[in-house]
């Protein structure tokens, strides 16, 4: 499913409630009645005998209708693209429909769309002069420079070609802006250099030619790709790569991060000689074809660093750098990402740092910071099991070579898989638990050393909704308490050492 907009919602609500309010203005010229004529005779003069009241309501539900419709010489202006503009006068509609007798459903829904339309607002959505659309191109540029002039670390983050397509993970910061580029999906062209995944700019890879054109200029490597498949099937080619689902954005390029390809089976191809070409393509039979995902085999350079000096007290992992991580270097640069609210909440930092003093949590705190898997992506949802398999012996050794006194495994997956590779199989969920681990699972494990012990802990993602923040925090606090007593028998005993050195 995709992510909802709001202010499409909002548009069919209001429509609903103009509807309604011209109805009930027409009704009311035939029975003029105020709602709170129980209450308070003096609005009455407002009905009758002058019908003021119900033209007022004729006019706003008429100028709602073409508002929101829109009417031709409405669409794309100032009014008509602005929820702010929305947000003052929709109140006063609802107000002239809460007073009429037969308004009352039109007030009802024009208080929802109200509504509606500030959650819209806050998330800095916004409106599109063509209905059902969403800001293209030159916007997303704006949102750029915005980015840069708020985050200085971010100026090294060029537009390139293929940019309208980044898909942005939901933001609560820079006033919003960013969050009107969801959805975005648009047909990259085969001749761009470079195919855009997730907000990252992937190298695209060298296509390979099928053997019977092997001999042909390699410069045309991108024409035999592209060839309409009844060329390929004249010339006896078989389609090699076939792209079946696309992650985020349909590309008619295909890329080993972007898409699921499928292998076909050998099928001998009729040749030009043999028989004549069909004029139309035919689909193969589900039988002739096996689907095999493809992991993926190129990486995405991230600017985000380990920081694992020797004898940490705590090493923290994590799944892999985020969009915003990977292009300004800081670890959970993401506003939305709670780690390190969490990590203050539990105290195991005194304050509440800023992603960018992710390089200095060694030196203040002796706490260090590394990742399962190195490539970086909108969410982890989108890694492979057998890339978070393969990252596995690669964090064993790092723990085993800086030997730190504890790992905490910042998401469950993570720890699922260690236990997939340790033991061959997936985690029961009985044989799940947050919190500290048996010491048989002790990670770095080697003949002169034990070990270092696993606390896993909850994702920080601002994405992952399973746990609420104060079952969260009560997993963070168990390793915060840990941290703090492990500070403070530091302090003791290198008080104890200078009082025996003098």
């Amino acid at each position: 499913m995709g992510r909802l907009i709001k202010n499409h919602w909002a548009r069919l609500v209001i429509l609903t409630a103009a509807s309604y309010q011209v109805g009930s203005a027409i009704e009311g010229f035939i029975w003029p009645k105020v709602f709170w004529d129980f209450m308070t005779k003096n609005l009455n003069g407002a009905v009758k005998p002058i019908p003021v009241l119900q033209i007022l309501n004729l006019l706003t539900g008429l100028l709602g209708l073409a508002w929101e419709w829109p009417l031709k010489y409405f669409a794309g202006t100032m009014p008509h693209r602005s929820i702010e503009v929305r947000l003052i006068l929709y109140p006063l509609s609802a107000l002239l429909s809460a007073l009429l007798y037969q308004g009352t459903d039109a007030a009802i829904y024009y208080l929802v769309g109200i509504a509606v339309y500030f959650w819209a607002y806050s998330e800095g959505e916004v409106v599109c002069a063509e209905p059902w659309t969403l800001p293209k191109r030159r916007a997303f540029k704006d949102a750029i420079a915005i980015w840069r002039a708020e985050m200085p670390s971010a100026s090294t983050y060029t537009m390139q070609e293929g940019d309208d397509d980044v898909p942005v993970n939901k933001q609560t910061s820079f006033n919003g802006r960013l969050n009107q580029y969801f959805h975005t999906s648009k047909h990259i062209s085969n001749n761009i250099a470079a195919t855009v995944t997730q907000g990252i700019i992937l190298p695209s890879e060298p296509k390979r030619k099928p053997e019977s054109t092997s001999s042909s200029d390699p410069s045309n490597n991108d024409e035999s790709h592209s060839e309409p498949t009844s060329k390929r099937r004249r010339k006896g080619v078989p389609n090699p790569l076939r792209p079946t689902r696309v992650t985020r954005s349909q590309s008619d390029t295909s890329s080993p991060v972007t898409t699921q390809r499928e292998s076909q089976s050998p099928i001998t191809q009729p040749s030009a000689d043999s028989s004549p070409p069909r004029p139309r393509s035919r689909r193969r039979p589900p039988s002739s074809r096996t689907s095999t995902p493809t992991p993926p085999t190129s990486s995405t350079d991230s600017l985000l660093r380990d920081t694992i000096p020797p004898n940490l007290t705590l090493l923290l992992v994590g799944v892999n750098p985020g969009v915003m991580t990977g292009v300004t270097g800081y670890a959970y640069a993401h506003p939305s990402n709670l780690f390190w609210k969490l990590l203050h909440s539990s105290g195991i930092t005194t304050i509440r740092h800023p992603p960018s003093d992710t390089y200095r949590l060694p030196e203040l705190y002796n706490v260090g910071n590394t990742n399962i898997v190195e490539r970086p992506t909108r969410d982890a949802s989108m890694l492979s099991k057998a890339e978070m398999d393969a990252g596995v012996p690669v964090l064993e050794a790092k723990v085993a070579s800086q030997r730190p006194e504890a790992v905490c495994l910042v998401g469950k997956s993570i720890w699922e898989a260690v236990w997939r590779v340790r033991r061959g199989r997936a985690i029961r969920k009985e044989e799940f638990r947050y919190g500290w681990q048996d010491e048989s699972e002790n990670m770095g494990q080697t003949d002169g050393w034990k070990g270092a012990p696993v606390f896993v802990a909850t994702t920080t993602s601002g994405l992952a909704a399973g746990m609420t923040m104060a079952q969260k925090e009560a997993v963070w606090n168990e390793l915060g308490k840990w941290v703090v007593s492990r500070r403070e028998a530091m302090k003791t005993q290198d008080g104890l050492d200078l009082n025996l050195t003098q």
